[in-house]
Protein backbone atom coordinates (compact mmCIF):
# COMPACT_ATOMS: atom_id res chain seq x y z
CA UNK A 1 0.00 0.00 0.00
CA UNK A 2 1.25 3.17 -0.89
CA UNK A 3 2.05 5.49 2.16
CA UNK A 4 0.43 8.98 1.52
CA UNK A 5 2.75 11.98 1.36
CA UNK A 6 2.04 15.94 2.13
CA UNK A 7 4.40 18.50 1.72
CA UNK A 8 4.63 22.33 1.08
CA UNK A 9 6.78 24.46 -1.40
CA UNK A 10 6.95 28.07 0.15
CA UNK A 11 8.43 29.31 -3.33
CA UNK A 12 9.45 33.40 -2.48
CA UNK A 13 6.17 33.72 -0.67
CA UNK A 14 8.13 33.56 2.79
CA UNK A 15 10.28 36.17 2.00
CA UNK A 16 12.12 36.33 5.58
CA UNK A 17 14.28 33.90 7.04
CA UNK A 18 13.10 34.96 10.55
CA UNK A 19 9.19 34.52 9.26
CA UNK A 20 10.42 30.88 8.00
CA UNK A 21 11.74 30.08 10.91
CA UNK A 22 8.71 31.00 12.92
CA UNK A 23 6.15 29.00 10.55
CA UNK A 24 8.58 25.88 10.76
CA UNK A 25 8.61 25.70 14.73
CA UNK A 26 4.70 26.62 14.68
CA UNK A 27 4.47 23.40 11.92
CA UNK A 28 6.84 21.53 14.09
CA UNK A 29 5.04 21.62 17.11
CA UNK A 30 1.82 20.69 15.59
CA UNK A 31 2.30 17.82 12.73
CA UNK A 32 6.05 16.86 14.09
CA UNK A 33 4.71 14.11 16.09
CA UNK A 34 2.71 12.47 12.98
CA UNK A 35 4.39 9.60 11.04
CA UNK A 36 1.42 7.98 9.41
CA UNK A 37 2.24 9.83 6.30
CA UNK A 38 5.70 11.82 5.09
CA UNK A 39 5.56 15.17 5.19
CA UNK A 40 7.89 17.62 4.03
CA UNK A 41 8.49 21.47 3.52
CA UNK A 42 10.49 23.09 0.75
CA UNK A 43 11.97 26.95 1.80
CA UNK A 44 13.84 28.70 -0.64
CA UNK A 45 17.95 27.58 -0.94
CA UNK A 46 18.97 30.07 2.35
CA UNK A 47 16.48 28.95 4.66
CA UNK A 48 17.37 25.43 4.25
CA UNK A 49 19.87 25.47 7.55
CA UNK A 50 17.50 27.07 9.34
CA UNK A 51 14.66 24.67 9.16
CA UNK A 52 16.54 21.75 8.98
CA UNK A 53 17.48 22.61 12.56
CA UNK A 54 14.38 23.03 13.60
CA UNK A 55 12.67 19.41 12.07
CA UNK A 56 15.50 17.52 13.10
CA UNK A 57 14.08 15.00 15.56
CA UNK A 58 10.81 15.15 14.14
CA UNK A 59 8.75 13.40 11.62
CA UNK A 60 9.20 16.33 9.00
CA UNK A 61 11.62 15.92 6.08
CA UNK A 62 12.62 19.40 4.47
CA UNK A 63 14.11 19.62 0.86
CA UNK A 64 14.93 22.62 -2.27
CA UNK A 65 12.77 23.87 -5.12
CA UNK A 66 15.47 23.17 -7.70
CA UNK A 67 18.75 21.59 -8.34
CA UNK A 68 21.32 22.41 -11.10
CA UNK A 69 21.04 19.47 -14.26
CA UNK A 70 25.42 19.43 -13.83
CA UNK A 71 27.04 17.87 -10.75
CA UNK A 72 29.14 21.41 -10.81
CA UNK A 73 31.01 24.01 -12.89
CA UNK A 74 30.59 27.48 -14.01
CA UNK A 75 26.83 27.81 -13.79
CA UNK A 76 26.14 30.89 -11.65
CA UNK A 77 23.61 31.04 -9.40
CA UNK A 78 22.98 27.25 -9.47
CA UNK A 79 23.05 24.95 -6.34
CA UNK A 80 24.91 21.52 -6.98
CA UNK A 81 23.32 18.26 -5.82
CA UNK A 82 25.82 17.35 -3.11
CA UNK A 83 25.39 20.76 -1.51
CA UNK A 84 21.75 19.88 -0.91
CA UNK A 85 22.97 16.10 0.03
CA UNK A 86 24.86 18.01 2.79
CA UNK A 87 22.23 19.71 4.25
CA UNK A 88 20.35 17.21 4.50
CA UNK A 89 17.55 17.12 2.17
CA UNK A 90 15.61 14.54 1.50
CA UNK A 91 13.24 15.68 -1.35
CA UNK A 92 14.08 18.27 -4.58
CA UNK A 93 11.66 20.12 -6.73
CA UNK A 94 11.93 19.83 -10.77
CA UNK A 95 9.79 20.87 -13.12
CA UNK A 96 7.78 23.20 -12.04
CA UNK A 97 5.34 24.87 -14.52
CA UNK A 98 6.85 28.88 -13.03
CA UNK A 99 10.48 27.43 -13.97
CA UNK A 100 9.18 25.77 -17.35
CA UNK A 101 7.46 29.04 -18.61
CA UNK A 102 9.64 31.82 -16.79
CA UNK A 103 12.88 30.04 -16.81
CA UNK A 104 12.91 27.86 -19.97
CA UNK A 105 13.08 24.51 -17.87
CA UNK A 106 12.55 21.59 -20.68
CA UNK A 107 11.62 18.48 -20.20
CA UNK A 108 15.54 17.20 -21.37
CA UNK A 109 16.74 19.72 -18.22
CA UNK A 110 14.37 17.74 -15.97
CA UNK A 111 15.36 14.16 -16.81
CA UNK A 112 19.18 15.66 -16.06
CA UNK A 113 18.33 16.54 -12.43
CA UNK A 114 16.32 13.25 -11.89
CA UNK A 115 19.01 11.66 -12.19
CA UNK A 116 21.46 13.58 -10.44
CA UNK A 117 18.91 13.65 -7.42
CA UNK A 118 18.70 10.02 -7.78
CA UNK A 119 22.85 9.96 -7.61
CA UNK A 120 22.99 11.50 -4.49
CA UNK A 121 20.34 9.39 -2.91
CA UNK A 122 17.72 12.23 -2.70
CA UNK A 123 14.15 11.91 -3.99
CA UNK A 124 12.88 13.71 -6.64
CA UNK A 125 9.12 15.74 -6.48
CA UNK A 126 8.40 15.54 -9.94
CA UNK A 127 6.31 18.41 -11.45
CA UNK A 128 3.95 18.01 -14.45
CA UNK A 129 0.73 19.48 -15.44
CA UNK A 130 -1.14 21.15 -18.56
CA UNK A 131 -1.86 24.56 -19.60
CA UNK A 132 -5.60 25.49 -20.16
CA UNK A 133 -4.46 26.09 -24.19
CA UNK A 134 -3.73 22.33 -24.05
CA UNK A 135 -7.24 21.39 -21.89
CA UNK A 136 -9.12 23.54 -24.71
CA UNK A 137 -7.40 21.66 -27.69
CA UNK A 138 -7.59 18.53 -26.25
CA UNK A 139 -3.80 18.53 -26.01
CA UNK A 140 -4.03 18.04 -22.41
CA UNK A 141 -3.12 13.97 -21.64
CA UNK A 142 -0.22 13.92 -24.69
CA UNK A 143 1.58 16.54 -22.70
CA UNK A 144 1.21 14.93 -19.61
CA UNK A 145 1.84 11.46 -21.43
CA UNK A 146 5.29 13.58 -22.92
CA UNK A 147 6.12 14.81 -19.91
CA UNK A 148 6.02 11.92 -17.82
CA UNK A 149 7.72 9.65 -20.40
CA UNK A 150 10.81 12.18 -20.55
CA UNK A 151 10.83 12.50 -16.33
CA UNK A 152 11.63 8.90 -16.29
CA UNK A 153 13.66 7.97 -18.99
CA UNK A 154 16.77 6.28 -18.35
CA UNK A 155 15.68 5.42 -14.47
CA UNK A 156 16.04 1.68 -12.98
CA UNK A 157 13.19 0.03 -11.27
CA UNK A 158 14.06 1.06 -7.91
CA UNK A 159 14.16 4.52 -9.00
CA UNK A 160 10.52 5.21 -10.48
CA UNK A 161 9.07 3.27 -7.63
CA UNK A 162 10.64 6.00 -5.32
CA UNK A 163 9.58 9.23 -7.50
CA UNK A 164 7.04 11.18 -6.35
CA UNK A 165 4.92 12.69 -9.44
CA UNK A 166 3.13 15.97 -8.37
CA UNK A 167 0.31 16.75 -11.02
CA UNK A 168 -0.17 20.29 -11.44
CA UNK A 169 -2.71 21.54 -14.10
CA UNK A 170 -1.11 25.12 -14.53
CA UNK A 171 -4.17 26.57 -15.10
CA UNK A 172 -4.99 25.81 -11.52
CA UNK A 173 -1.77 27.10 -10.59
CA UNK A 174 -2.56 30.66 -8.38
CA UNK A 175 -6.14 30.18 -8.39
CA UNK A 176 -8.99 30.70 -5.60
CA UNK A 177 -9.97 26.69 -6.15
CA UNK A 178 -8.05 23.42 -6.61
CA UNK A 179 -9.32 21.45 -9.44
CA UNK A 180 -12.13 19.86 -8.91
CA UNK A 181 -11.67 16.24 -7.05
CA UNK A 182 -13.15 13.72 -9.66
CA UNK A 183 -11.02 15.46 -12.65
CA UNK A 184 -8.04 15.03 -10.37
CA UNK A 185 -8.80 11.37 -9.86
CA UNK A 186 -9.38 10.98 -13.60
CA UNK A 187 -6.07 12.63 -14.46
CA UNK A 188 -3.97 10.67 -11.59
CA UNK A 189 -5.73 7.22 -12.66
CA UNK A 190 -4.29 8.11 -16.36
CA UNK A 191 -0.77 8.76 -15.14
CA UNK A 192 -0.88 5.63 -13.45
CA UNK A 193 -1.89 3.92 -16.50
CA UNK A 194 1.04 5.66 -18.53
CA UNK A 195 3.65 4.60 -16.26
CA UNK A 196 2.09 0.86 -15.88
CA UNK A 197 1.91 0.25 -19.77
CA UNK A 198 5.45 1.76 -20.17
CA UNK A 199 6.88 -0.16 -16.94
CA UNK A 200 5.09 -2.34 -15.44
CA UNK A 201 1.86 -2.97 -12.99
CA UNK A 202 4.50 -3.52 -10.04
CA UNK A 203 6.02 0.04 -10.75
CA UNK A 204 2.78 1.49 -11.48
CA UNK A 205 0.80 1.09 -8.65
CA UNK A 206 4.10 1.79 -6.70
CA UNK A 207 4.87 5.59 -7.39
CA UNK A 208 3.28 7.70 -5.85
CA UNK A 209 1.27 10.50 -7.33
CA UNK A 210 -0.19 13.85 -4.99
CA UNK A 211 -1.93 16.89 -6.58
CA UNK A 212 -1.16 20.55 -6.45
CA UNK A 213 -2.82 23.49 -7.55
CA UNK A 214 -4.63 25.82 -4.88
CA UNK A 215 -5.58 23.10 -2.70
CA UNK A 216 -6.84 24.45 0.49
CA UNK A 217 -7.99 22.70 3.24
CA UNK A 218 -11.30 22.35 2.40
CA UNK A 219 -10.26 20.50 -1.28
CA UNK A 220 -7.55 18.30 0.70
CA UNK A 221 -10.87 16.62 2.43
CA UNK A 222 -12.22 15.97 -0.72
CA UNK A 223 -9.08 14.58 -2.40
CA UNK A 224 -8.04 12.25 0.25
CA UNK A 225 -11.08 10.21 -0.60
CA UNK A 226 -9.66 9.56 -4.07
CA UNK A 227 -8.16 5.84 -4.64
CA UNK A 228 -5.07 7.67 -6.98
CA UNK A 229 -4.59 10.27 -4.60
CA UNK A 230 -1.77 9.74 -2.51
CA UNK A 231 -1.33 13.26 -0.92
CA UNK A 232 -1.22 16.83 -2.02
CA UNK A 233 1.13 19.86 -2.61
CA UNK A 234 1.20 22.89 -0.74
CA UNK A 235 1.10 26.46 -2.28
CA UNK A 236 0.09 29.67 -0.61
CA UNK A 237 -2.94 27.78 1.63
CA UNK A 238 0.02 25.76 3.15
CA UNK A 239 1.27 28.96 4.82
CA UNK A 240 -0.54 29.05 7.70
CA UNK A 241 0.31 26.74 10.22
CA UNK A 242 -2.94 25.75 11.37
CA UNK A 243 -4.02 25.16 7.26
CA UNK A 244 -1.00 22.62 6.94
CA UNK A 245 -2.05 20.64 10.02
CA UNK A 246 -5.72 20.13 8.63
CA UNK A 247 -4.11 18.61 4.90
CA UNK A 248 -1.86 16.73 6.70
CA UNK A 249 -4.84 15.51 9.04
CA UNK A 250 -6.57 14.71 6.13
CA UNK A 251 -4.51 12.11 4.40
CA UNK A 252 -3.56 10.19 8.06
Amino acid sequence: MRKKIVGSSWKMHIDSIYKGEELAKEIRNLVGKIDEIDIFIIPTYPMIPVISKIFQGSCIKWGAQNVSYIEKGALTGEVPPLVLKELGCTYVEVGHAERRANLNETDETVNKKIKLIFKYGMIPIICIGETLSDLNNNYGKLRLETQILWALDGLNKDEIEKVVIAYEPVWAIGQSEAAKEDYVEEVHSFIRSVITDRYGEEVGQAVRIIYGGSVSPESAQKLCLKENVDGVFIGRFGLKAENFEKMVCAFK
